[in-house]
C-alpha cells in the first residue's frame, strides 16, 4: 500500500513538517450568524462526517525500493494485528505499476480496499514467511524471506546502528495512486524514520540475486539515507467512505456537549437552539484522530434557503495539531443541500502539486421527513 512513498525525486534538502498547518491561525474563531437559521429549534444532529478504522491494525511497517529485478521494484512489510493475533502482509510493487500482495494464513483480507488505493492488485495467502521485525533505540532490525508466486525466494534485511531514532510524522501519500477513490485515506505515520546509509547492514535478494537498494539523492534532515523507511506508531483512518442511503437523525439533549455515534465522538455547539458540529474525533489504541471545523458545520436541516457557508477544517493526531487542512462548503436550496470537502494544505515528501488537493468529497442531500437521503462520493480533480 505504501510502496510508492517517496519514490519520486525530492528537493535537495528534505526537511519534514510534522504539522504543516498552523491550526490556530488557519481556523481562527469563525462562528455562524444565528440569522442563517429558521426560527424553529432542532434537537437532532446528523453524522455526515465519519472516521472508520482499517480492517487491521498496522503496528509496524517498513519499505525498501531497489533496482535490478525485471518484475519487482519495491517491497513493503507490514506487521498487523487482527482479533488479537499478529500477522504479516507483504506488498510487492511491480515494474508495471501493479502490486502483488502476500499475507499469512488466517488473516482476513478485504481485496476491495487495496484495489481502491492501488487499482490493480493480486492477493495470495501463503502458508508461511520468515520474519523478524524489531525497532530499538539503534533503529530498525528487520528480515523477511518468502516465496513469491513465481516460486522465487524474496528476502531483504535492514539493520541500523545509529545513535538515536530521529522520528517525524507524515501522512503517507498513498492516495496519489488511487484512480477511483471510495474514501480519503489518512495514513498517519507518527513515528516515521528514513534508513540512514551510514552504519546500516542492508541487502535485497530475489532468487539468490543481489539487488541494489536505491539511495535517496536529497538529504533527509541533513543525513544521507536509502529510499527505505519505517514507522512503528501509526494512526490510520478512512474519512467519509462513499455512501448512498438514508442518514437518520440522532437526538441529543442540551445538557451534553458531546455525543458518540458509531464510535465517533461529535462535539456540539449550540447556536440559538441549533446544534452545530465543532469537531469529530475517534479514539483507538490510545491514539486520537480529530477533525475540527471553523465555523462549525451548521445545523443543515434548519438552514434558510439560499444559504451558503464556507469554512476551514484541520486534522490532528494526539498532540500534533494541523497535519492537514482544507475547506468545506455547505449550500442550501429548498429541500436540497450540497456539502463539499476539499483538502488544501499538507506536506508531502516529493515536489509537485500536493496530492491531497486533488481529492474532492461531494455530498448531495435531500431532506425527507427529517431524514437525509444522501449520495456522497470522492473524486479526483486535476
Amino acid at each position: 500500500m505504501l510502496g510508492k512513498l517517496i519514490s519520486k525525486i525530492c528537493p535537495i534538502f528534505m526537511v519534514p513538517e510534522s504539522n504543516p498547518v498552523n491550526e490556530e491561525k488557519y481556523l481562527g474563531d469563525k462562528r455562524n450568524d444565528p440569522s442563517i437559521y429558521e426560527t424553529e429549534n432542532n434537537k437532532y444532529i446528523y453524522p455526515l462526517i465519519k472516521f472508520r478504522d482499517e480492517q487491521v491494525i498496522i503496528e509496524k511497517l517498513c519499505l525498501i525500493d531497489f533496482e535490478g529485478d525485471p518484475t519487482y521494484k519495491a517491497i513493503e512489510l507490514q506487521q498487523v494485528k487482527q482479533e488479537n493475533l499478529v500477522h504479516y502482509i507483504v506488498l510487492m510493487g511491480m515494474q508495471d505499476g501493479e502490486s502483488d500482495i502476500y499475507y499469512t494464513k488466517g488473516l482476513k483480507v478485504d481485496g476491495g480496499r487495496y484495489k481502491s488505493l492501488l487499482n490493480k492488485v493480486t492477493l495470495q495467502e501463503v502458508d508461511s514467511m520468515k520474519v523478524q521485525f524489531d525497532v530499538t533505540e539503534k533503529g530498525i532490525d528487520v528480515y523477511l524471506s518468502l516465496r513469491d508466486r513465481e516460486k522465487r525466494i524474496v528476502e531483504f534485511k535492514m539493520k541500523e546502528n545509529k545513535n538515536k531514532l530521529d522520528s517525524f510524522g507524515l501522512i503517507a501519500p498513498v492516495g496519489i495512486m488511487s484512480e477511483c477513490p471510495d474514501k480519503f485515506p489518512i495514513i498517519y505515520l507518527k513515528k516515521f524514520n528514513m534508513v540512514q546509509q551510514k552504519h546500516t547492514d542492508i541487502f535485497v535478494k530475489i532468487d539468490g540475486k543481489s539487488l541494489k537498494p536505491i539511495k535517496l539523492f536529497p538529504l533527509c534532515n541533513f543525513k544521507r539515507v536509502y529510499l527505505a523507511r519505517y514507522s512503528y506508531f501509526n494512526n490510520i483512518k478512512e474519512l467519509n467512505n462513499n455512501y448512498t442511503g438514508v442518514i437518520e437523525p440522532v437526538r441529543f439533549t442540551n445538557d451534553v456537549d458531546e455525543i458518540t455515534i458509531d464510535n465517533c465522538i461529535y462535539s456540539i455547539n449550540i447556536n440559538n437552539a441549533h446544534p452545530e458540529v465543532k469537531c469529530v474525533k475517534r479514539i483507538d489504541s490510545n491514539s486520537e484522530m480529530k477533525i475540527t471545523f471553523s465555523p462549525p458545520i451548521p445545523d443543515i436541516i434548519s438552514l434558510k434557503d439560499d444559504t451558503e457557508i464556507l469554512g476551514h477544517f484541520s486534522i490532528s493526531v494526539d498532540e500534533i495539531r494541523g497535519i492537514m487542512g482544507g475547506i468545506y462548503l455547505v449550500k442550501k436550496n429548498n429541500d436540497s443541500i450540497n456539502f463539499q470537502i476539499n483538502p488544501q494544505k499538507g506536506w508531502q515528501p516529493m515536489p509537485g502539486k500536493l496530492w491531497m488537493k486533488t481529492y474532492l468529497w461531494n455530498c448531495d442531500i435531500k431532506i425527507v421527513d427529517d431524514k437525509l437521503q444522501v449520495i456522497s462520493k470522492w473524486s479526483r480533480t486535476k
